[in-house]
């Protein structure tokens, strides 16, 4: 709840002391950022680590039942509230390498994290911002981002079993050993498109294309 920041930064230290060549790479959400997590990466900025922080903008308080928090513009009446940026408190408190990205981009997140670790001596901060599939999407949501949810669809003809879109960790795939092709439930797909970005022969499709 808010001490991976601060954590991650002792790590930072004690990898430089033992001379290991190391980056620490911490993860926190939205929620628990407002909630404590400003106080572990102001510890970040002003100690200069090269940690890098980054912070799940999944538009609501996802671990404990989807209340709204001071990042999504509603306070927990679901009354309009003053919406707190995330990049803008993380700027003023001193970060100077911030980037914020679509974490469902796989090209995008790579390319941030490459540049993160390219960075040395500073910290850095990403903050990955989509809003979770689970919530009730607000008319702010729907208005910055593109939520279509078509389900995605495996062309047997073209997938070779290979297993490669099951890494994803998605529970919608599946995998039908007696044909040993991939398939997907329709009914659990969000489409998200992650597991067509890492099929290596393009067997998976958005419902509809095709």
């Amino acid at each position: 709840m808010g001490s991976a920041f601060s954590v991650g930064h002792g790590f930072s230290h004690g990898f430089e002391l033992s001379d290991q060549k190391k980056r620490v790479v911490g993860c926190m959400g939205d929620s628990t950022f407002f909630h404590t997590g400003i106080n572990s990466l102001t510890e970040v900025a002003y100690n200069g680590s090269n940690t890098i922080c980054v912070i799940l903008d999944n538009r609501i308080t996802g671990m404990t039942g989807h209340q709204e928090n001071p990042g999504t513009g509603y306070n927990i009446k679901g009354e309009p509230a003053t919406l707190i940026d995330i990049e803008t408190v993380v700027k003023a408190l001193g970060i100077k390498n911030v980037r914020t990205v679509n974490p469902l981009d796989l090209k995008v997140m790579k390319e941030t994290l490459d540049w993160a670790y390219a960075i040395e001596d500073e910290p850095s901060v990403i903050i990955t911002k989509w809003p979770c599939v689970l919530k009730k999407f607000s008319k702010e949501d729907k208005e910055e981002f593109d939520l279509d949810m078509t389900p995605c669809a495996v062309d047997t003809e073209v997938c070779i079993g290979c297993k490669k879109c099951l890494s994803t960790g998605c529970p919608a795939l599946r995998f039908d050993n007696e044909a040993k092709k991939s398939g997907i439930s329709e009914t659990d797909c969000v489409g998200c498109t992650v597991c067509m970005q890492v099929c290596p022969v393009h067997a998976i499709y958005k419902k509809g294309d095709k």
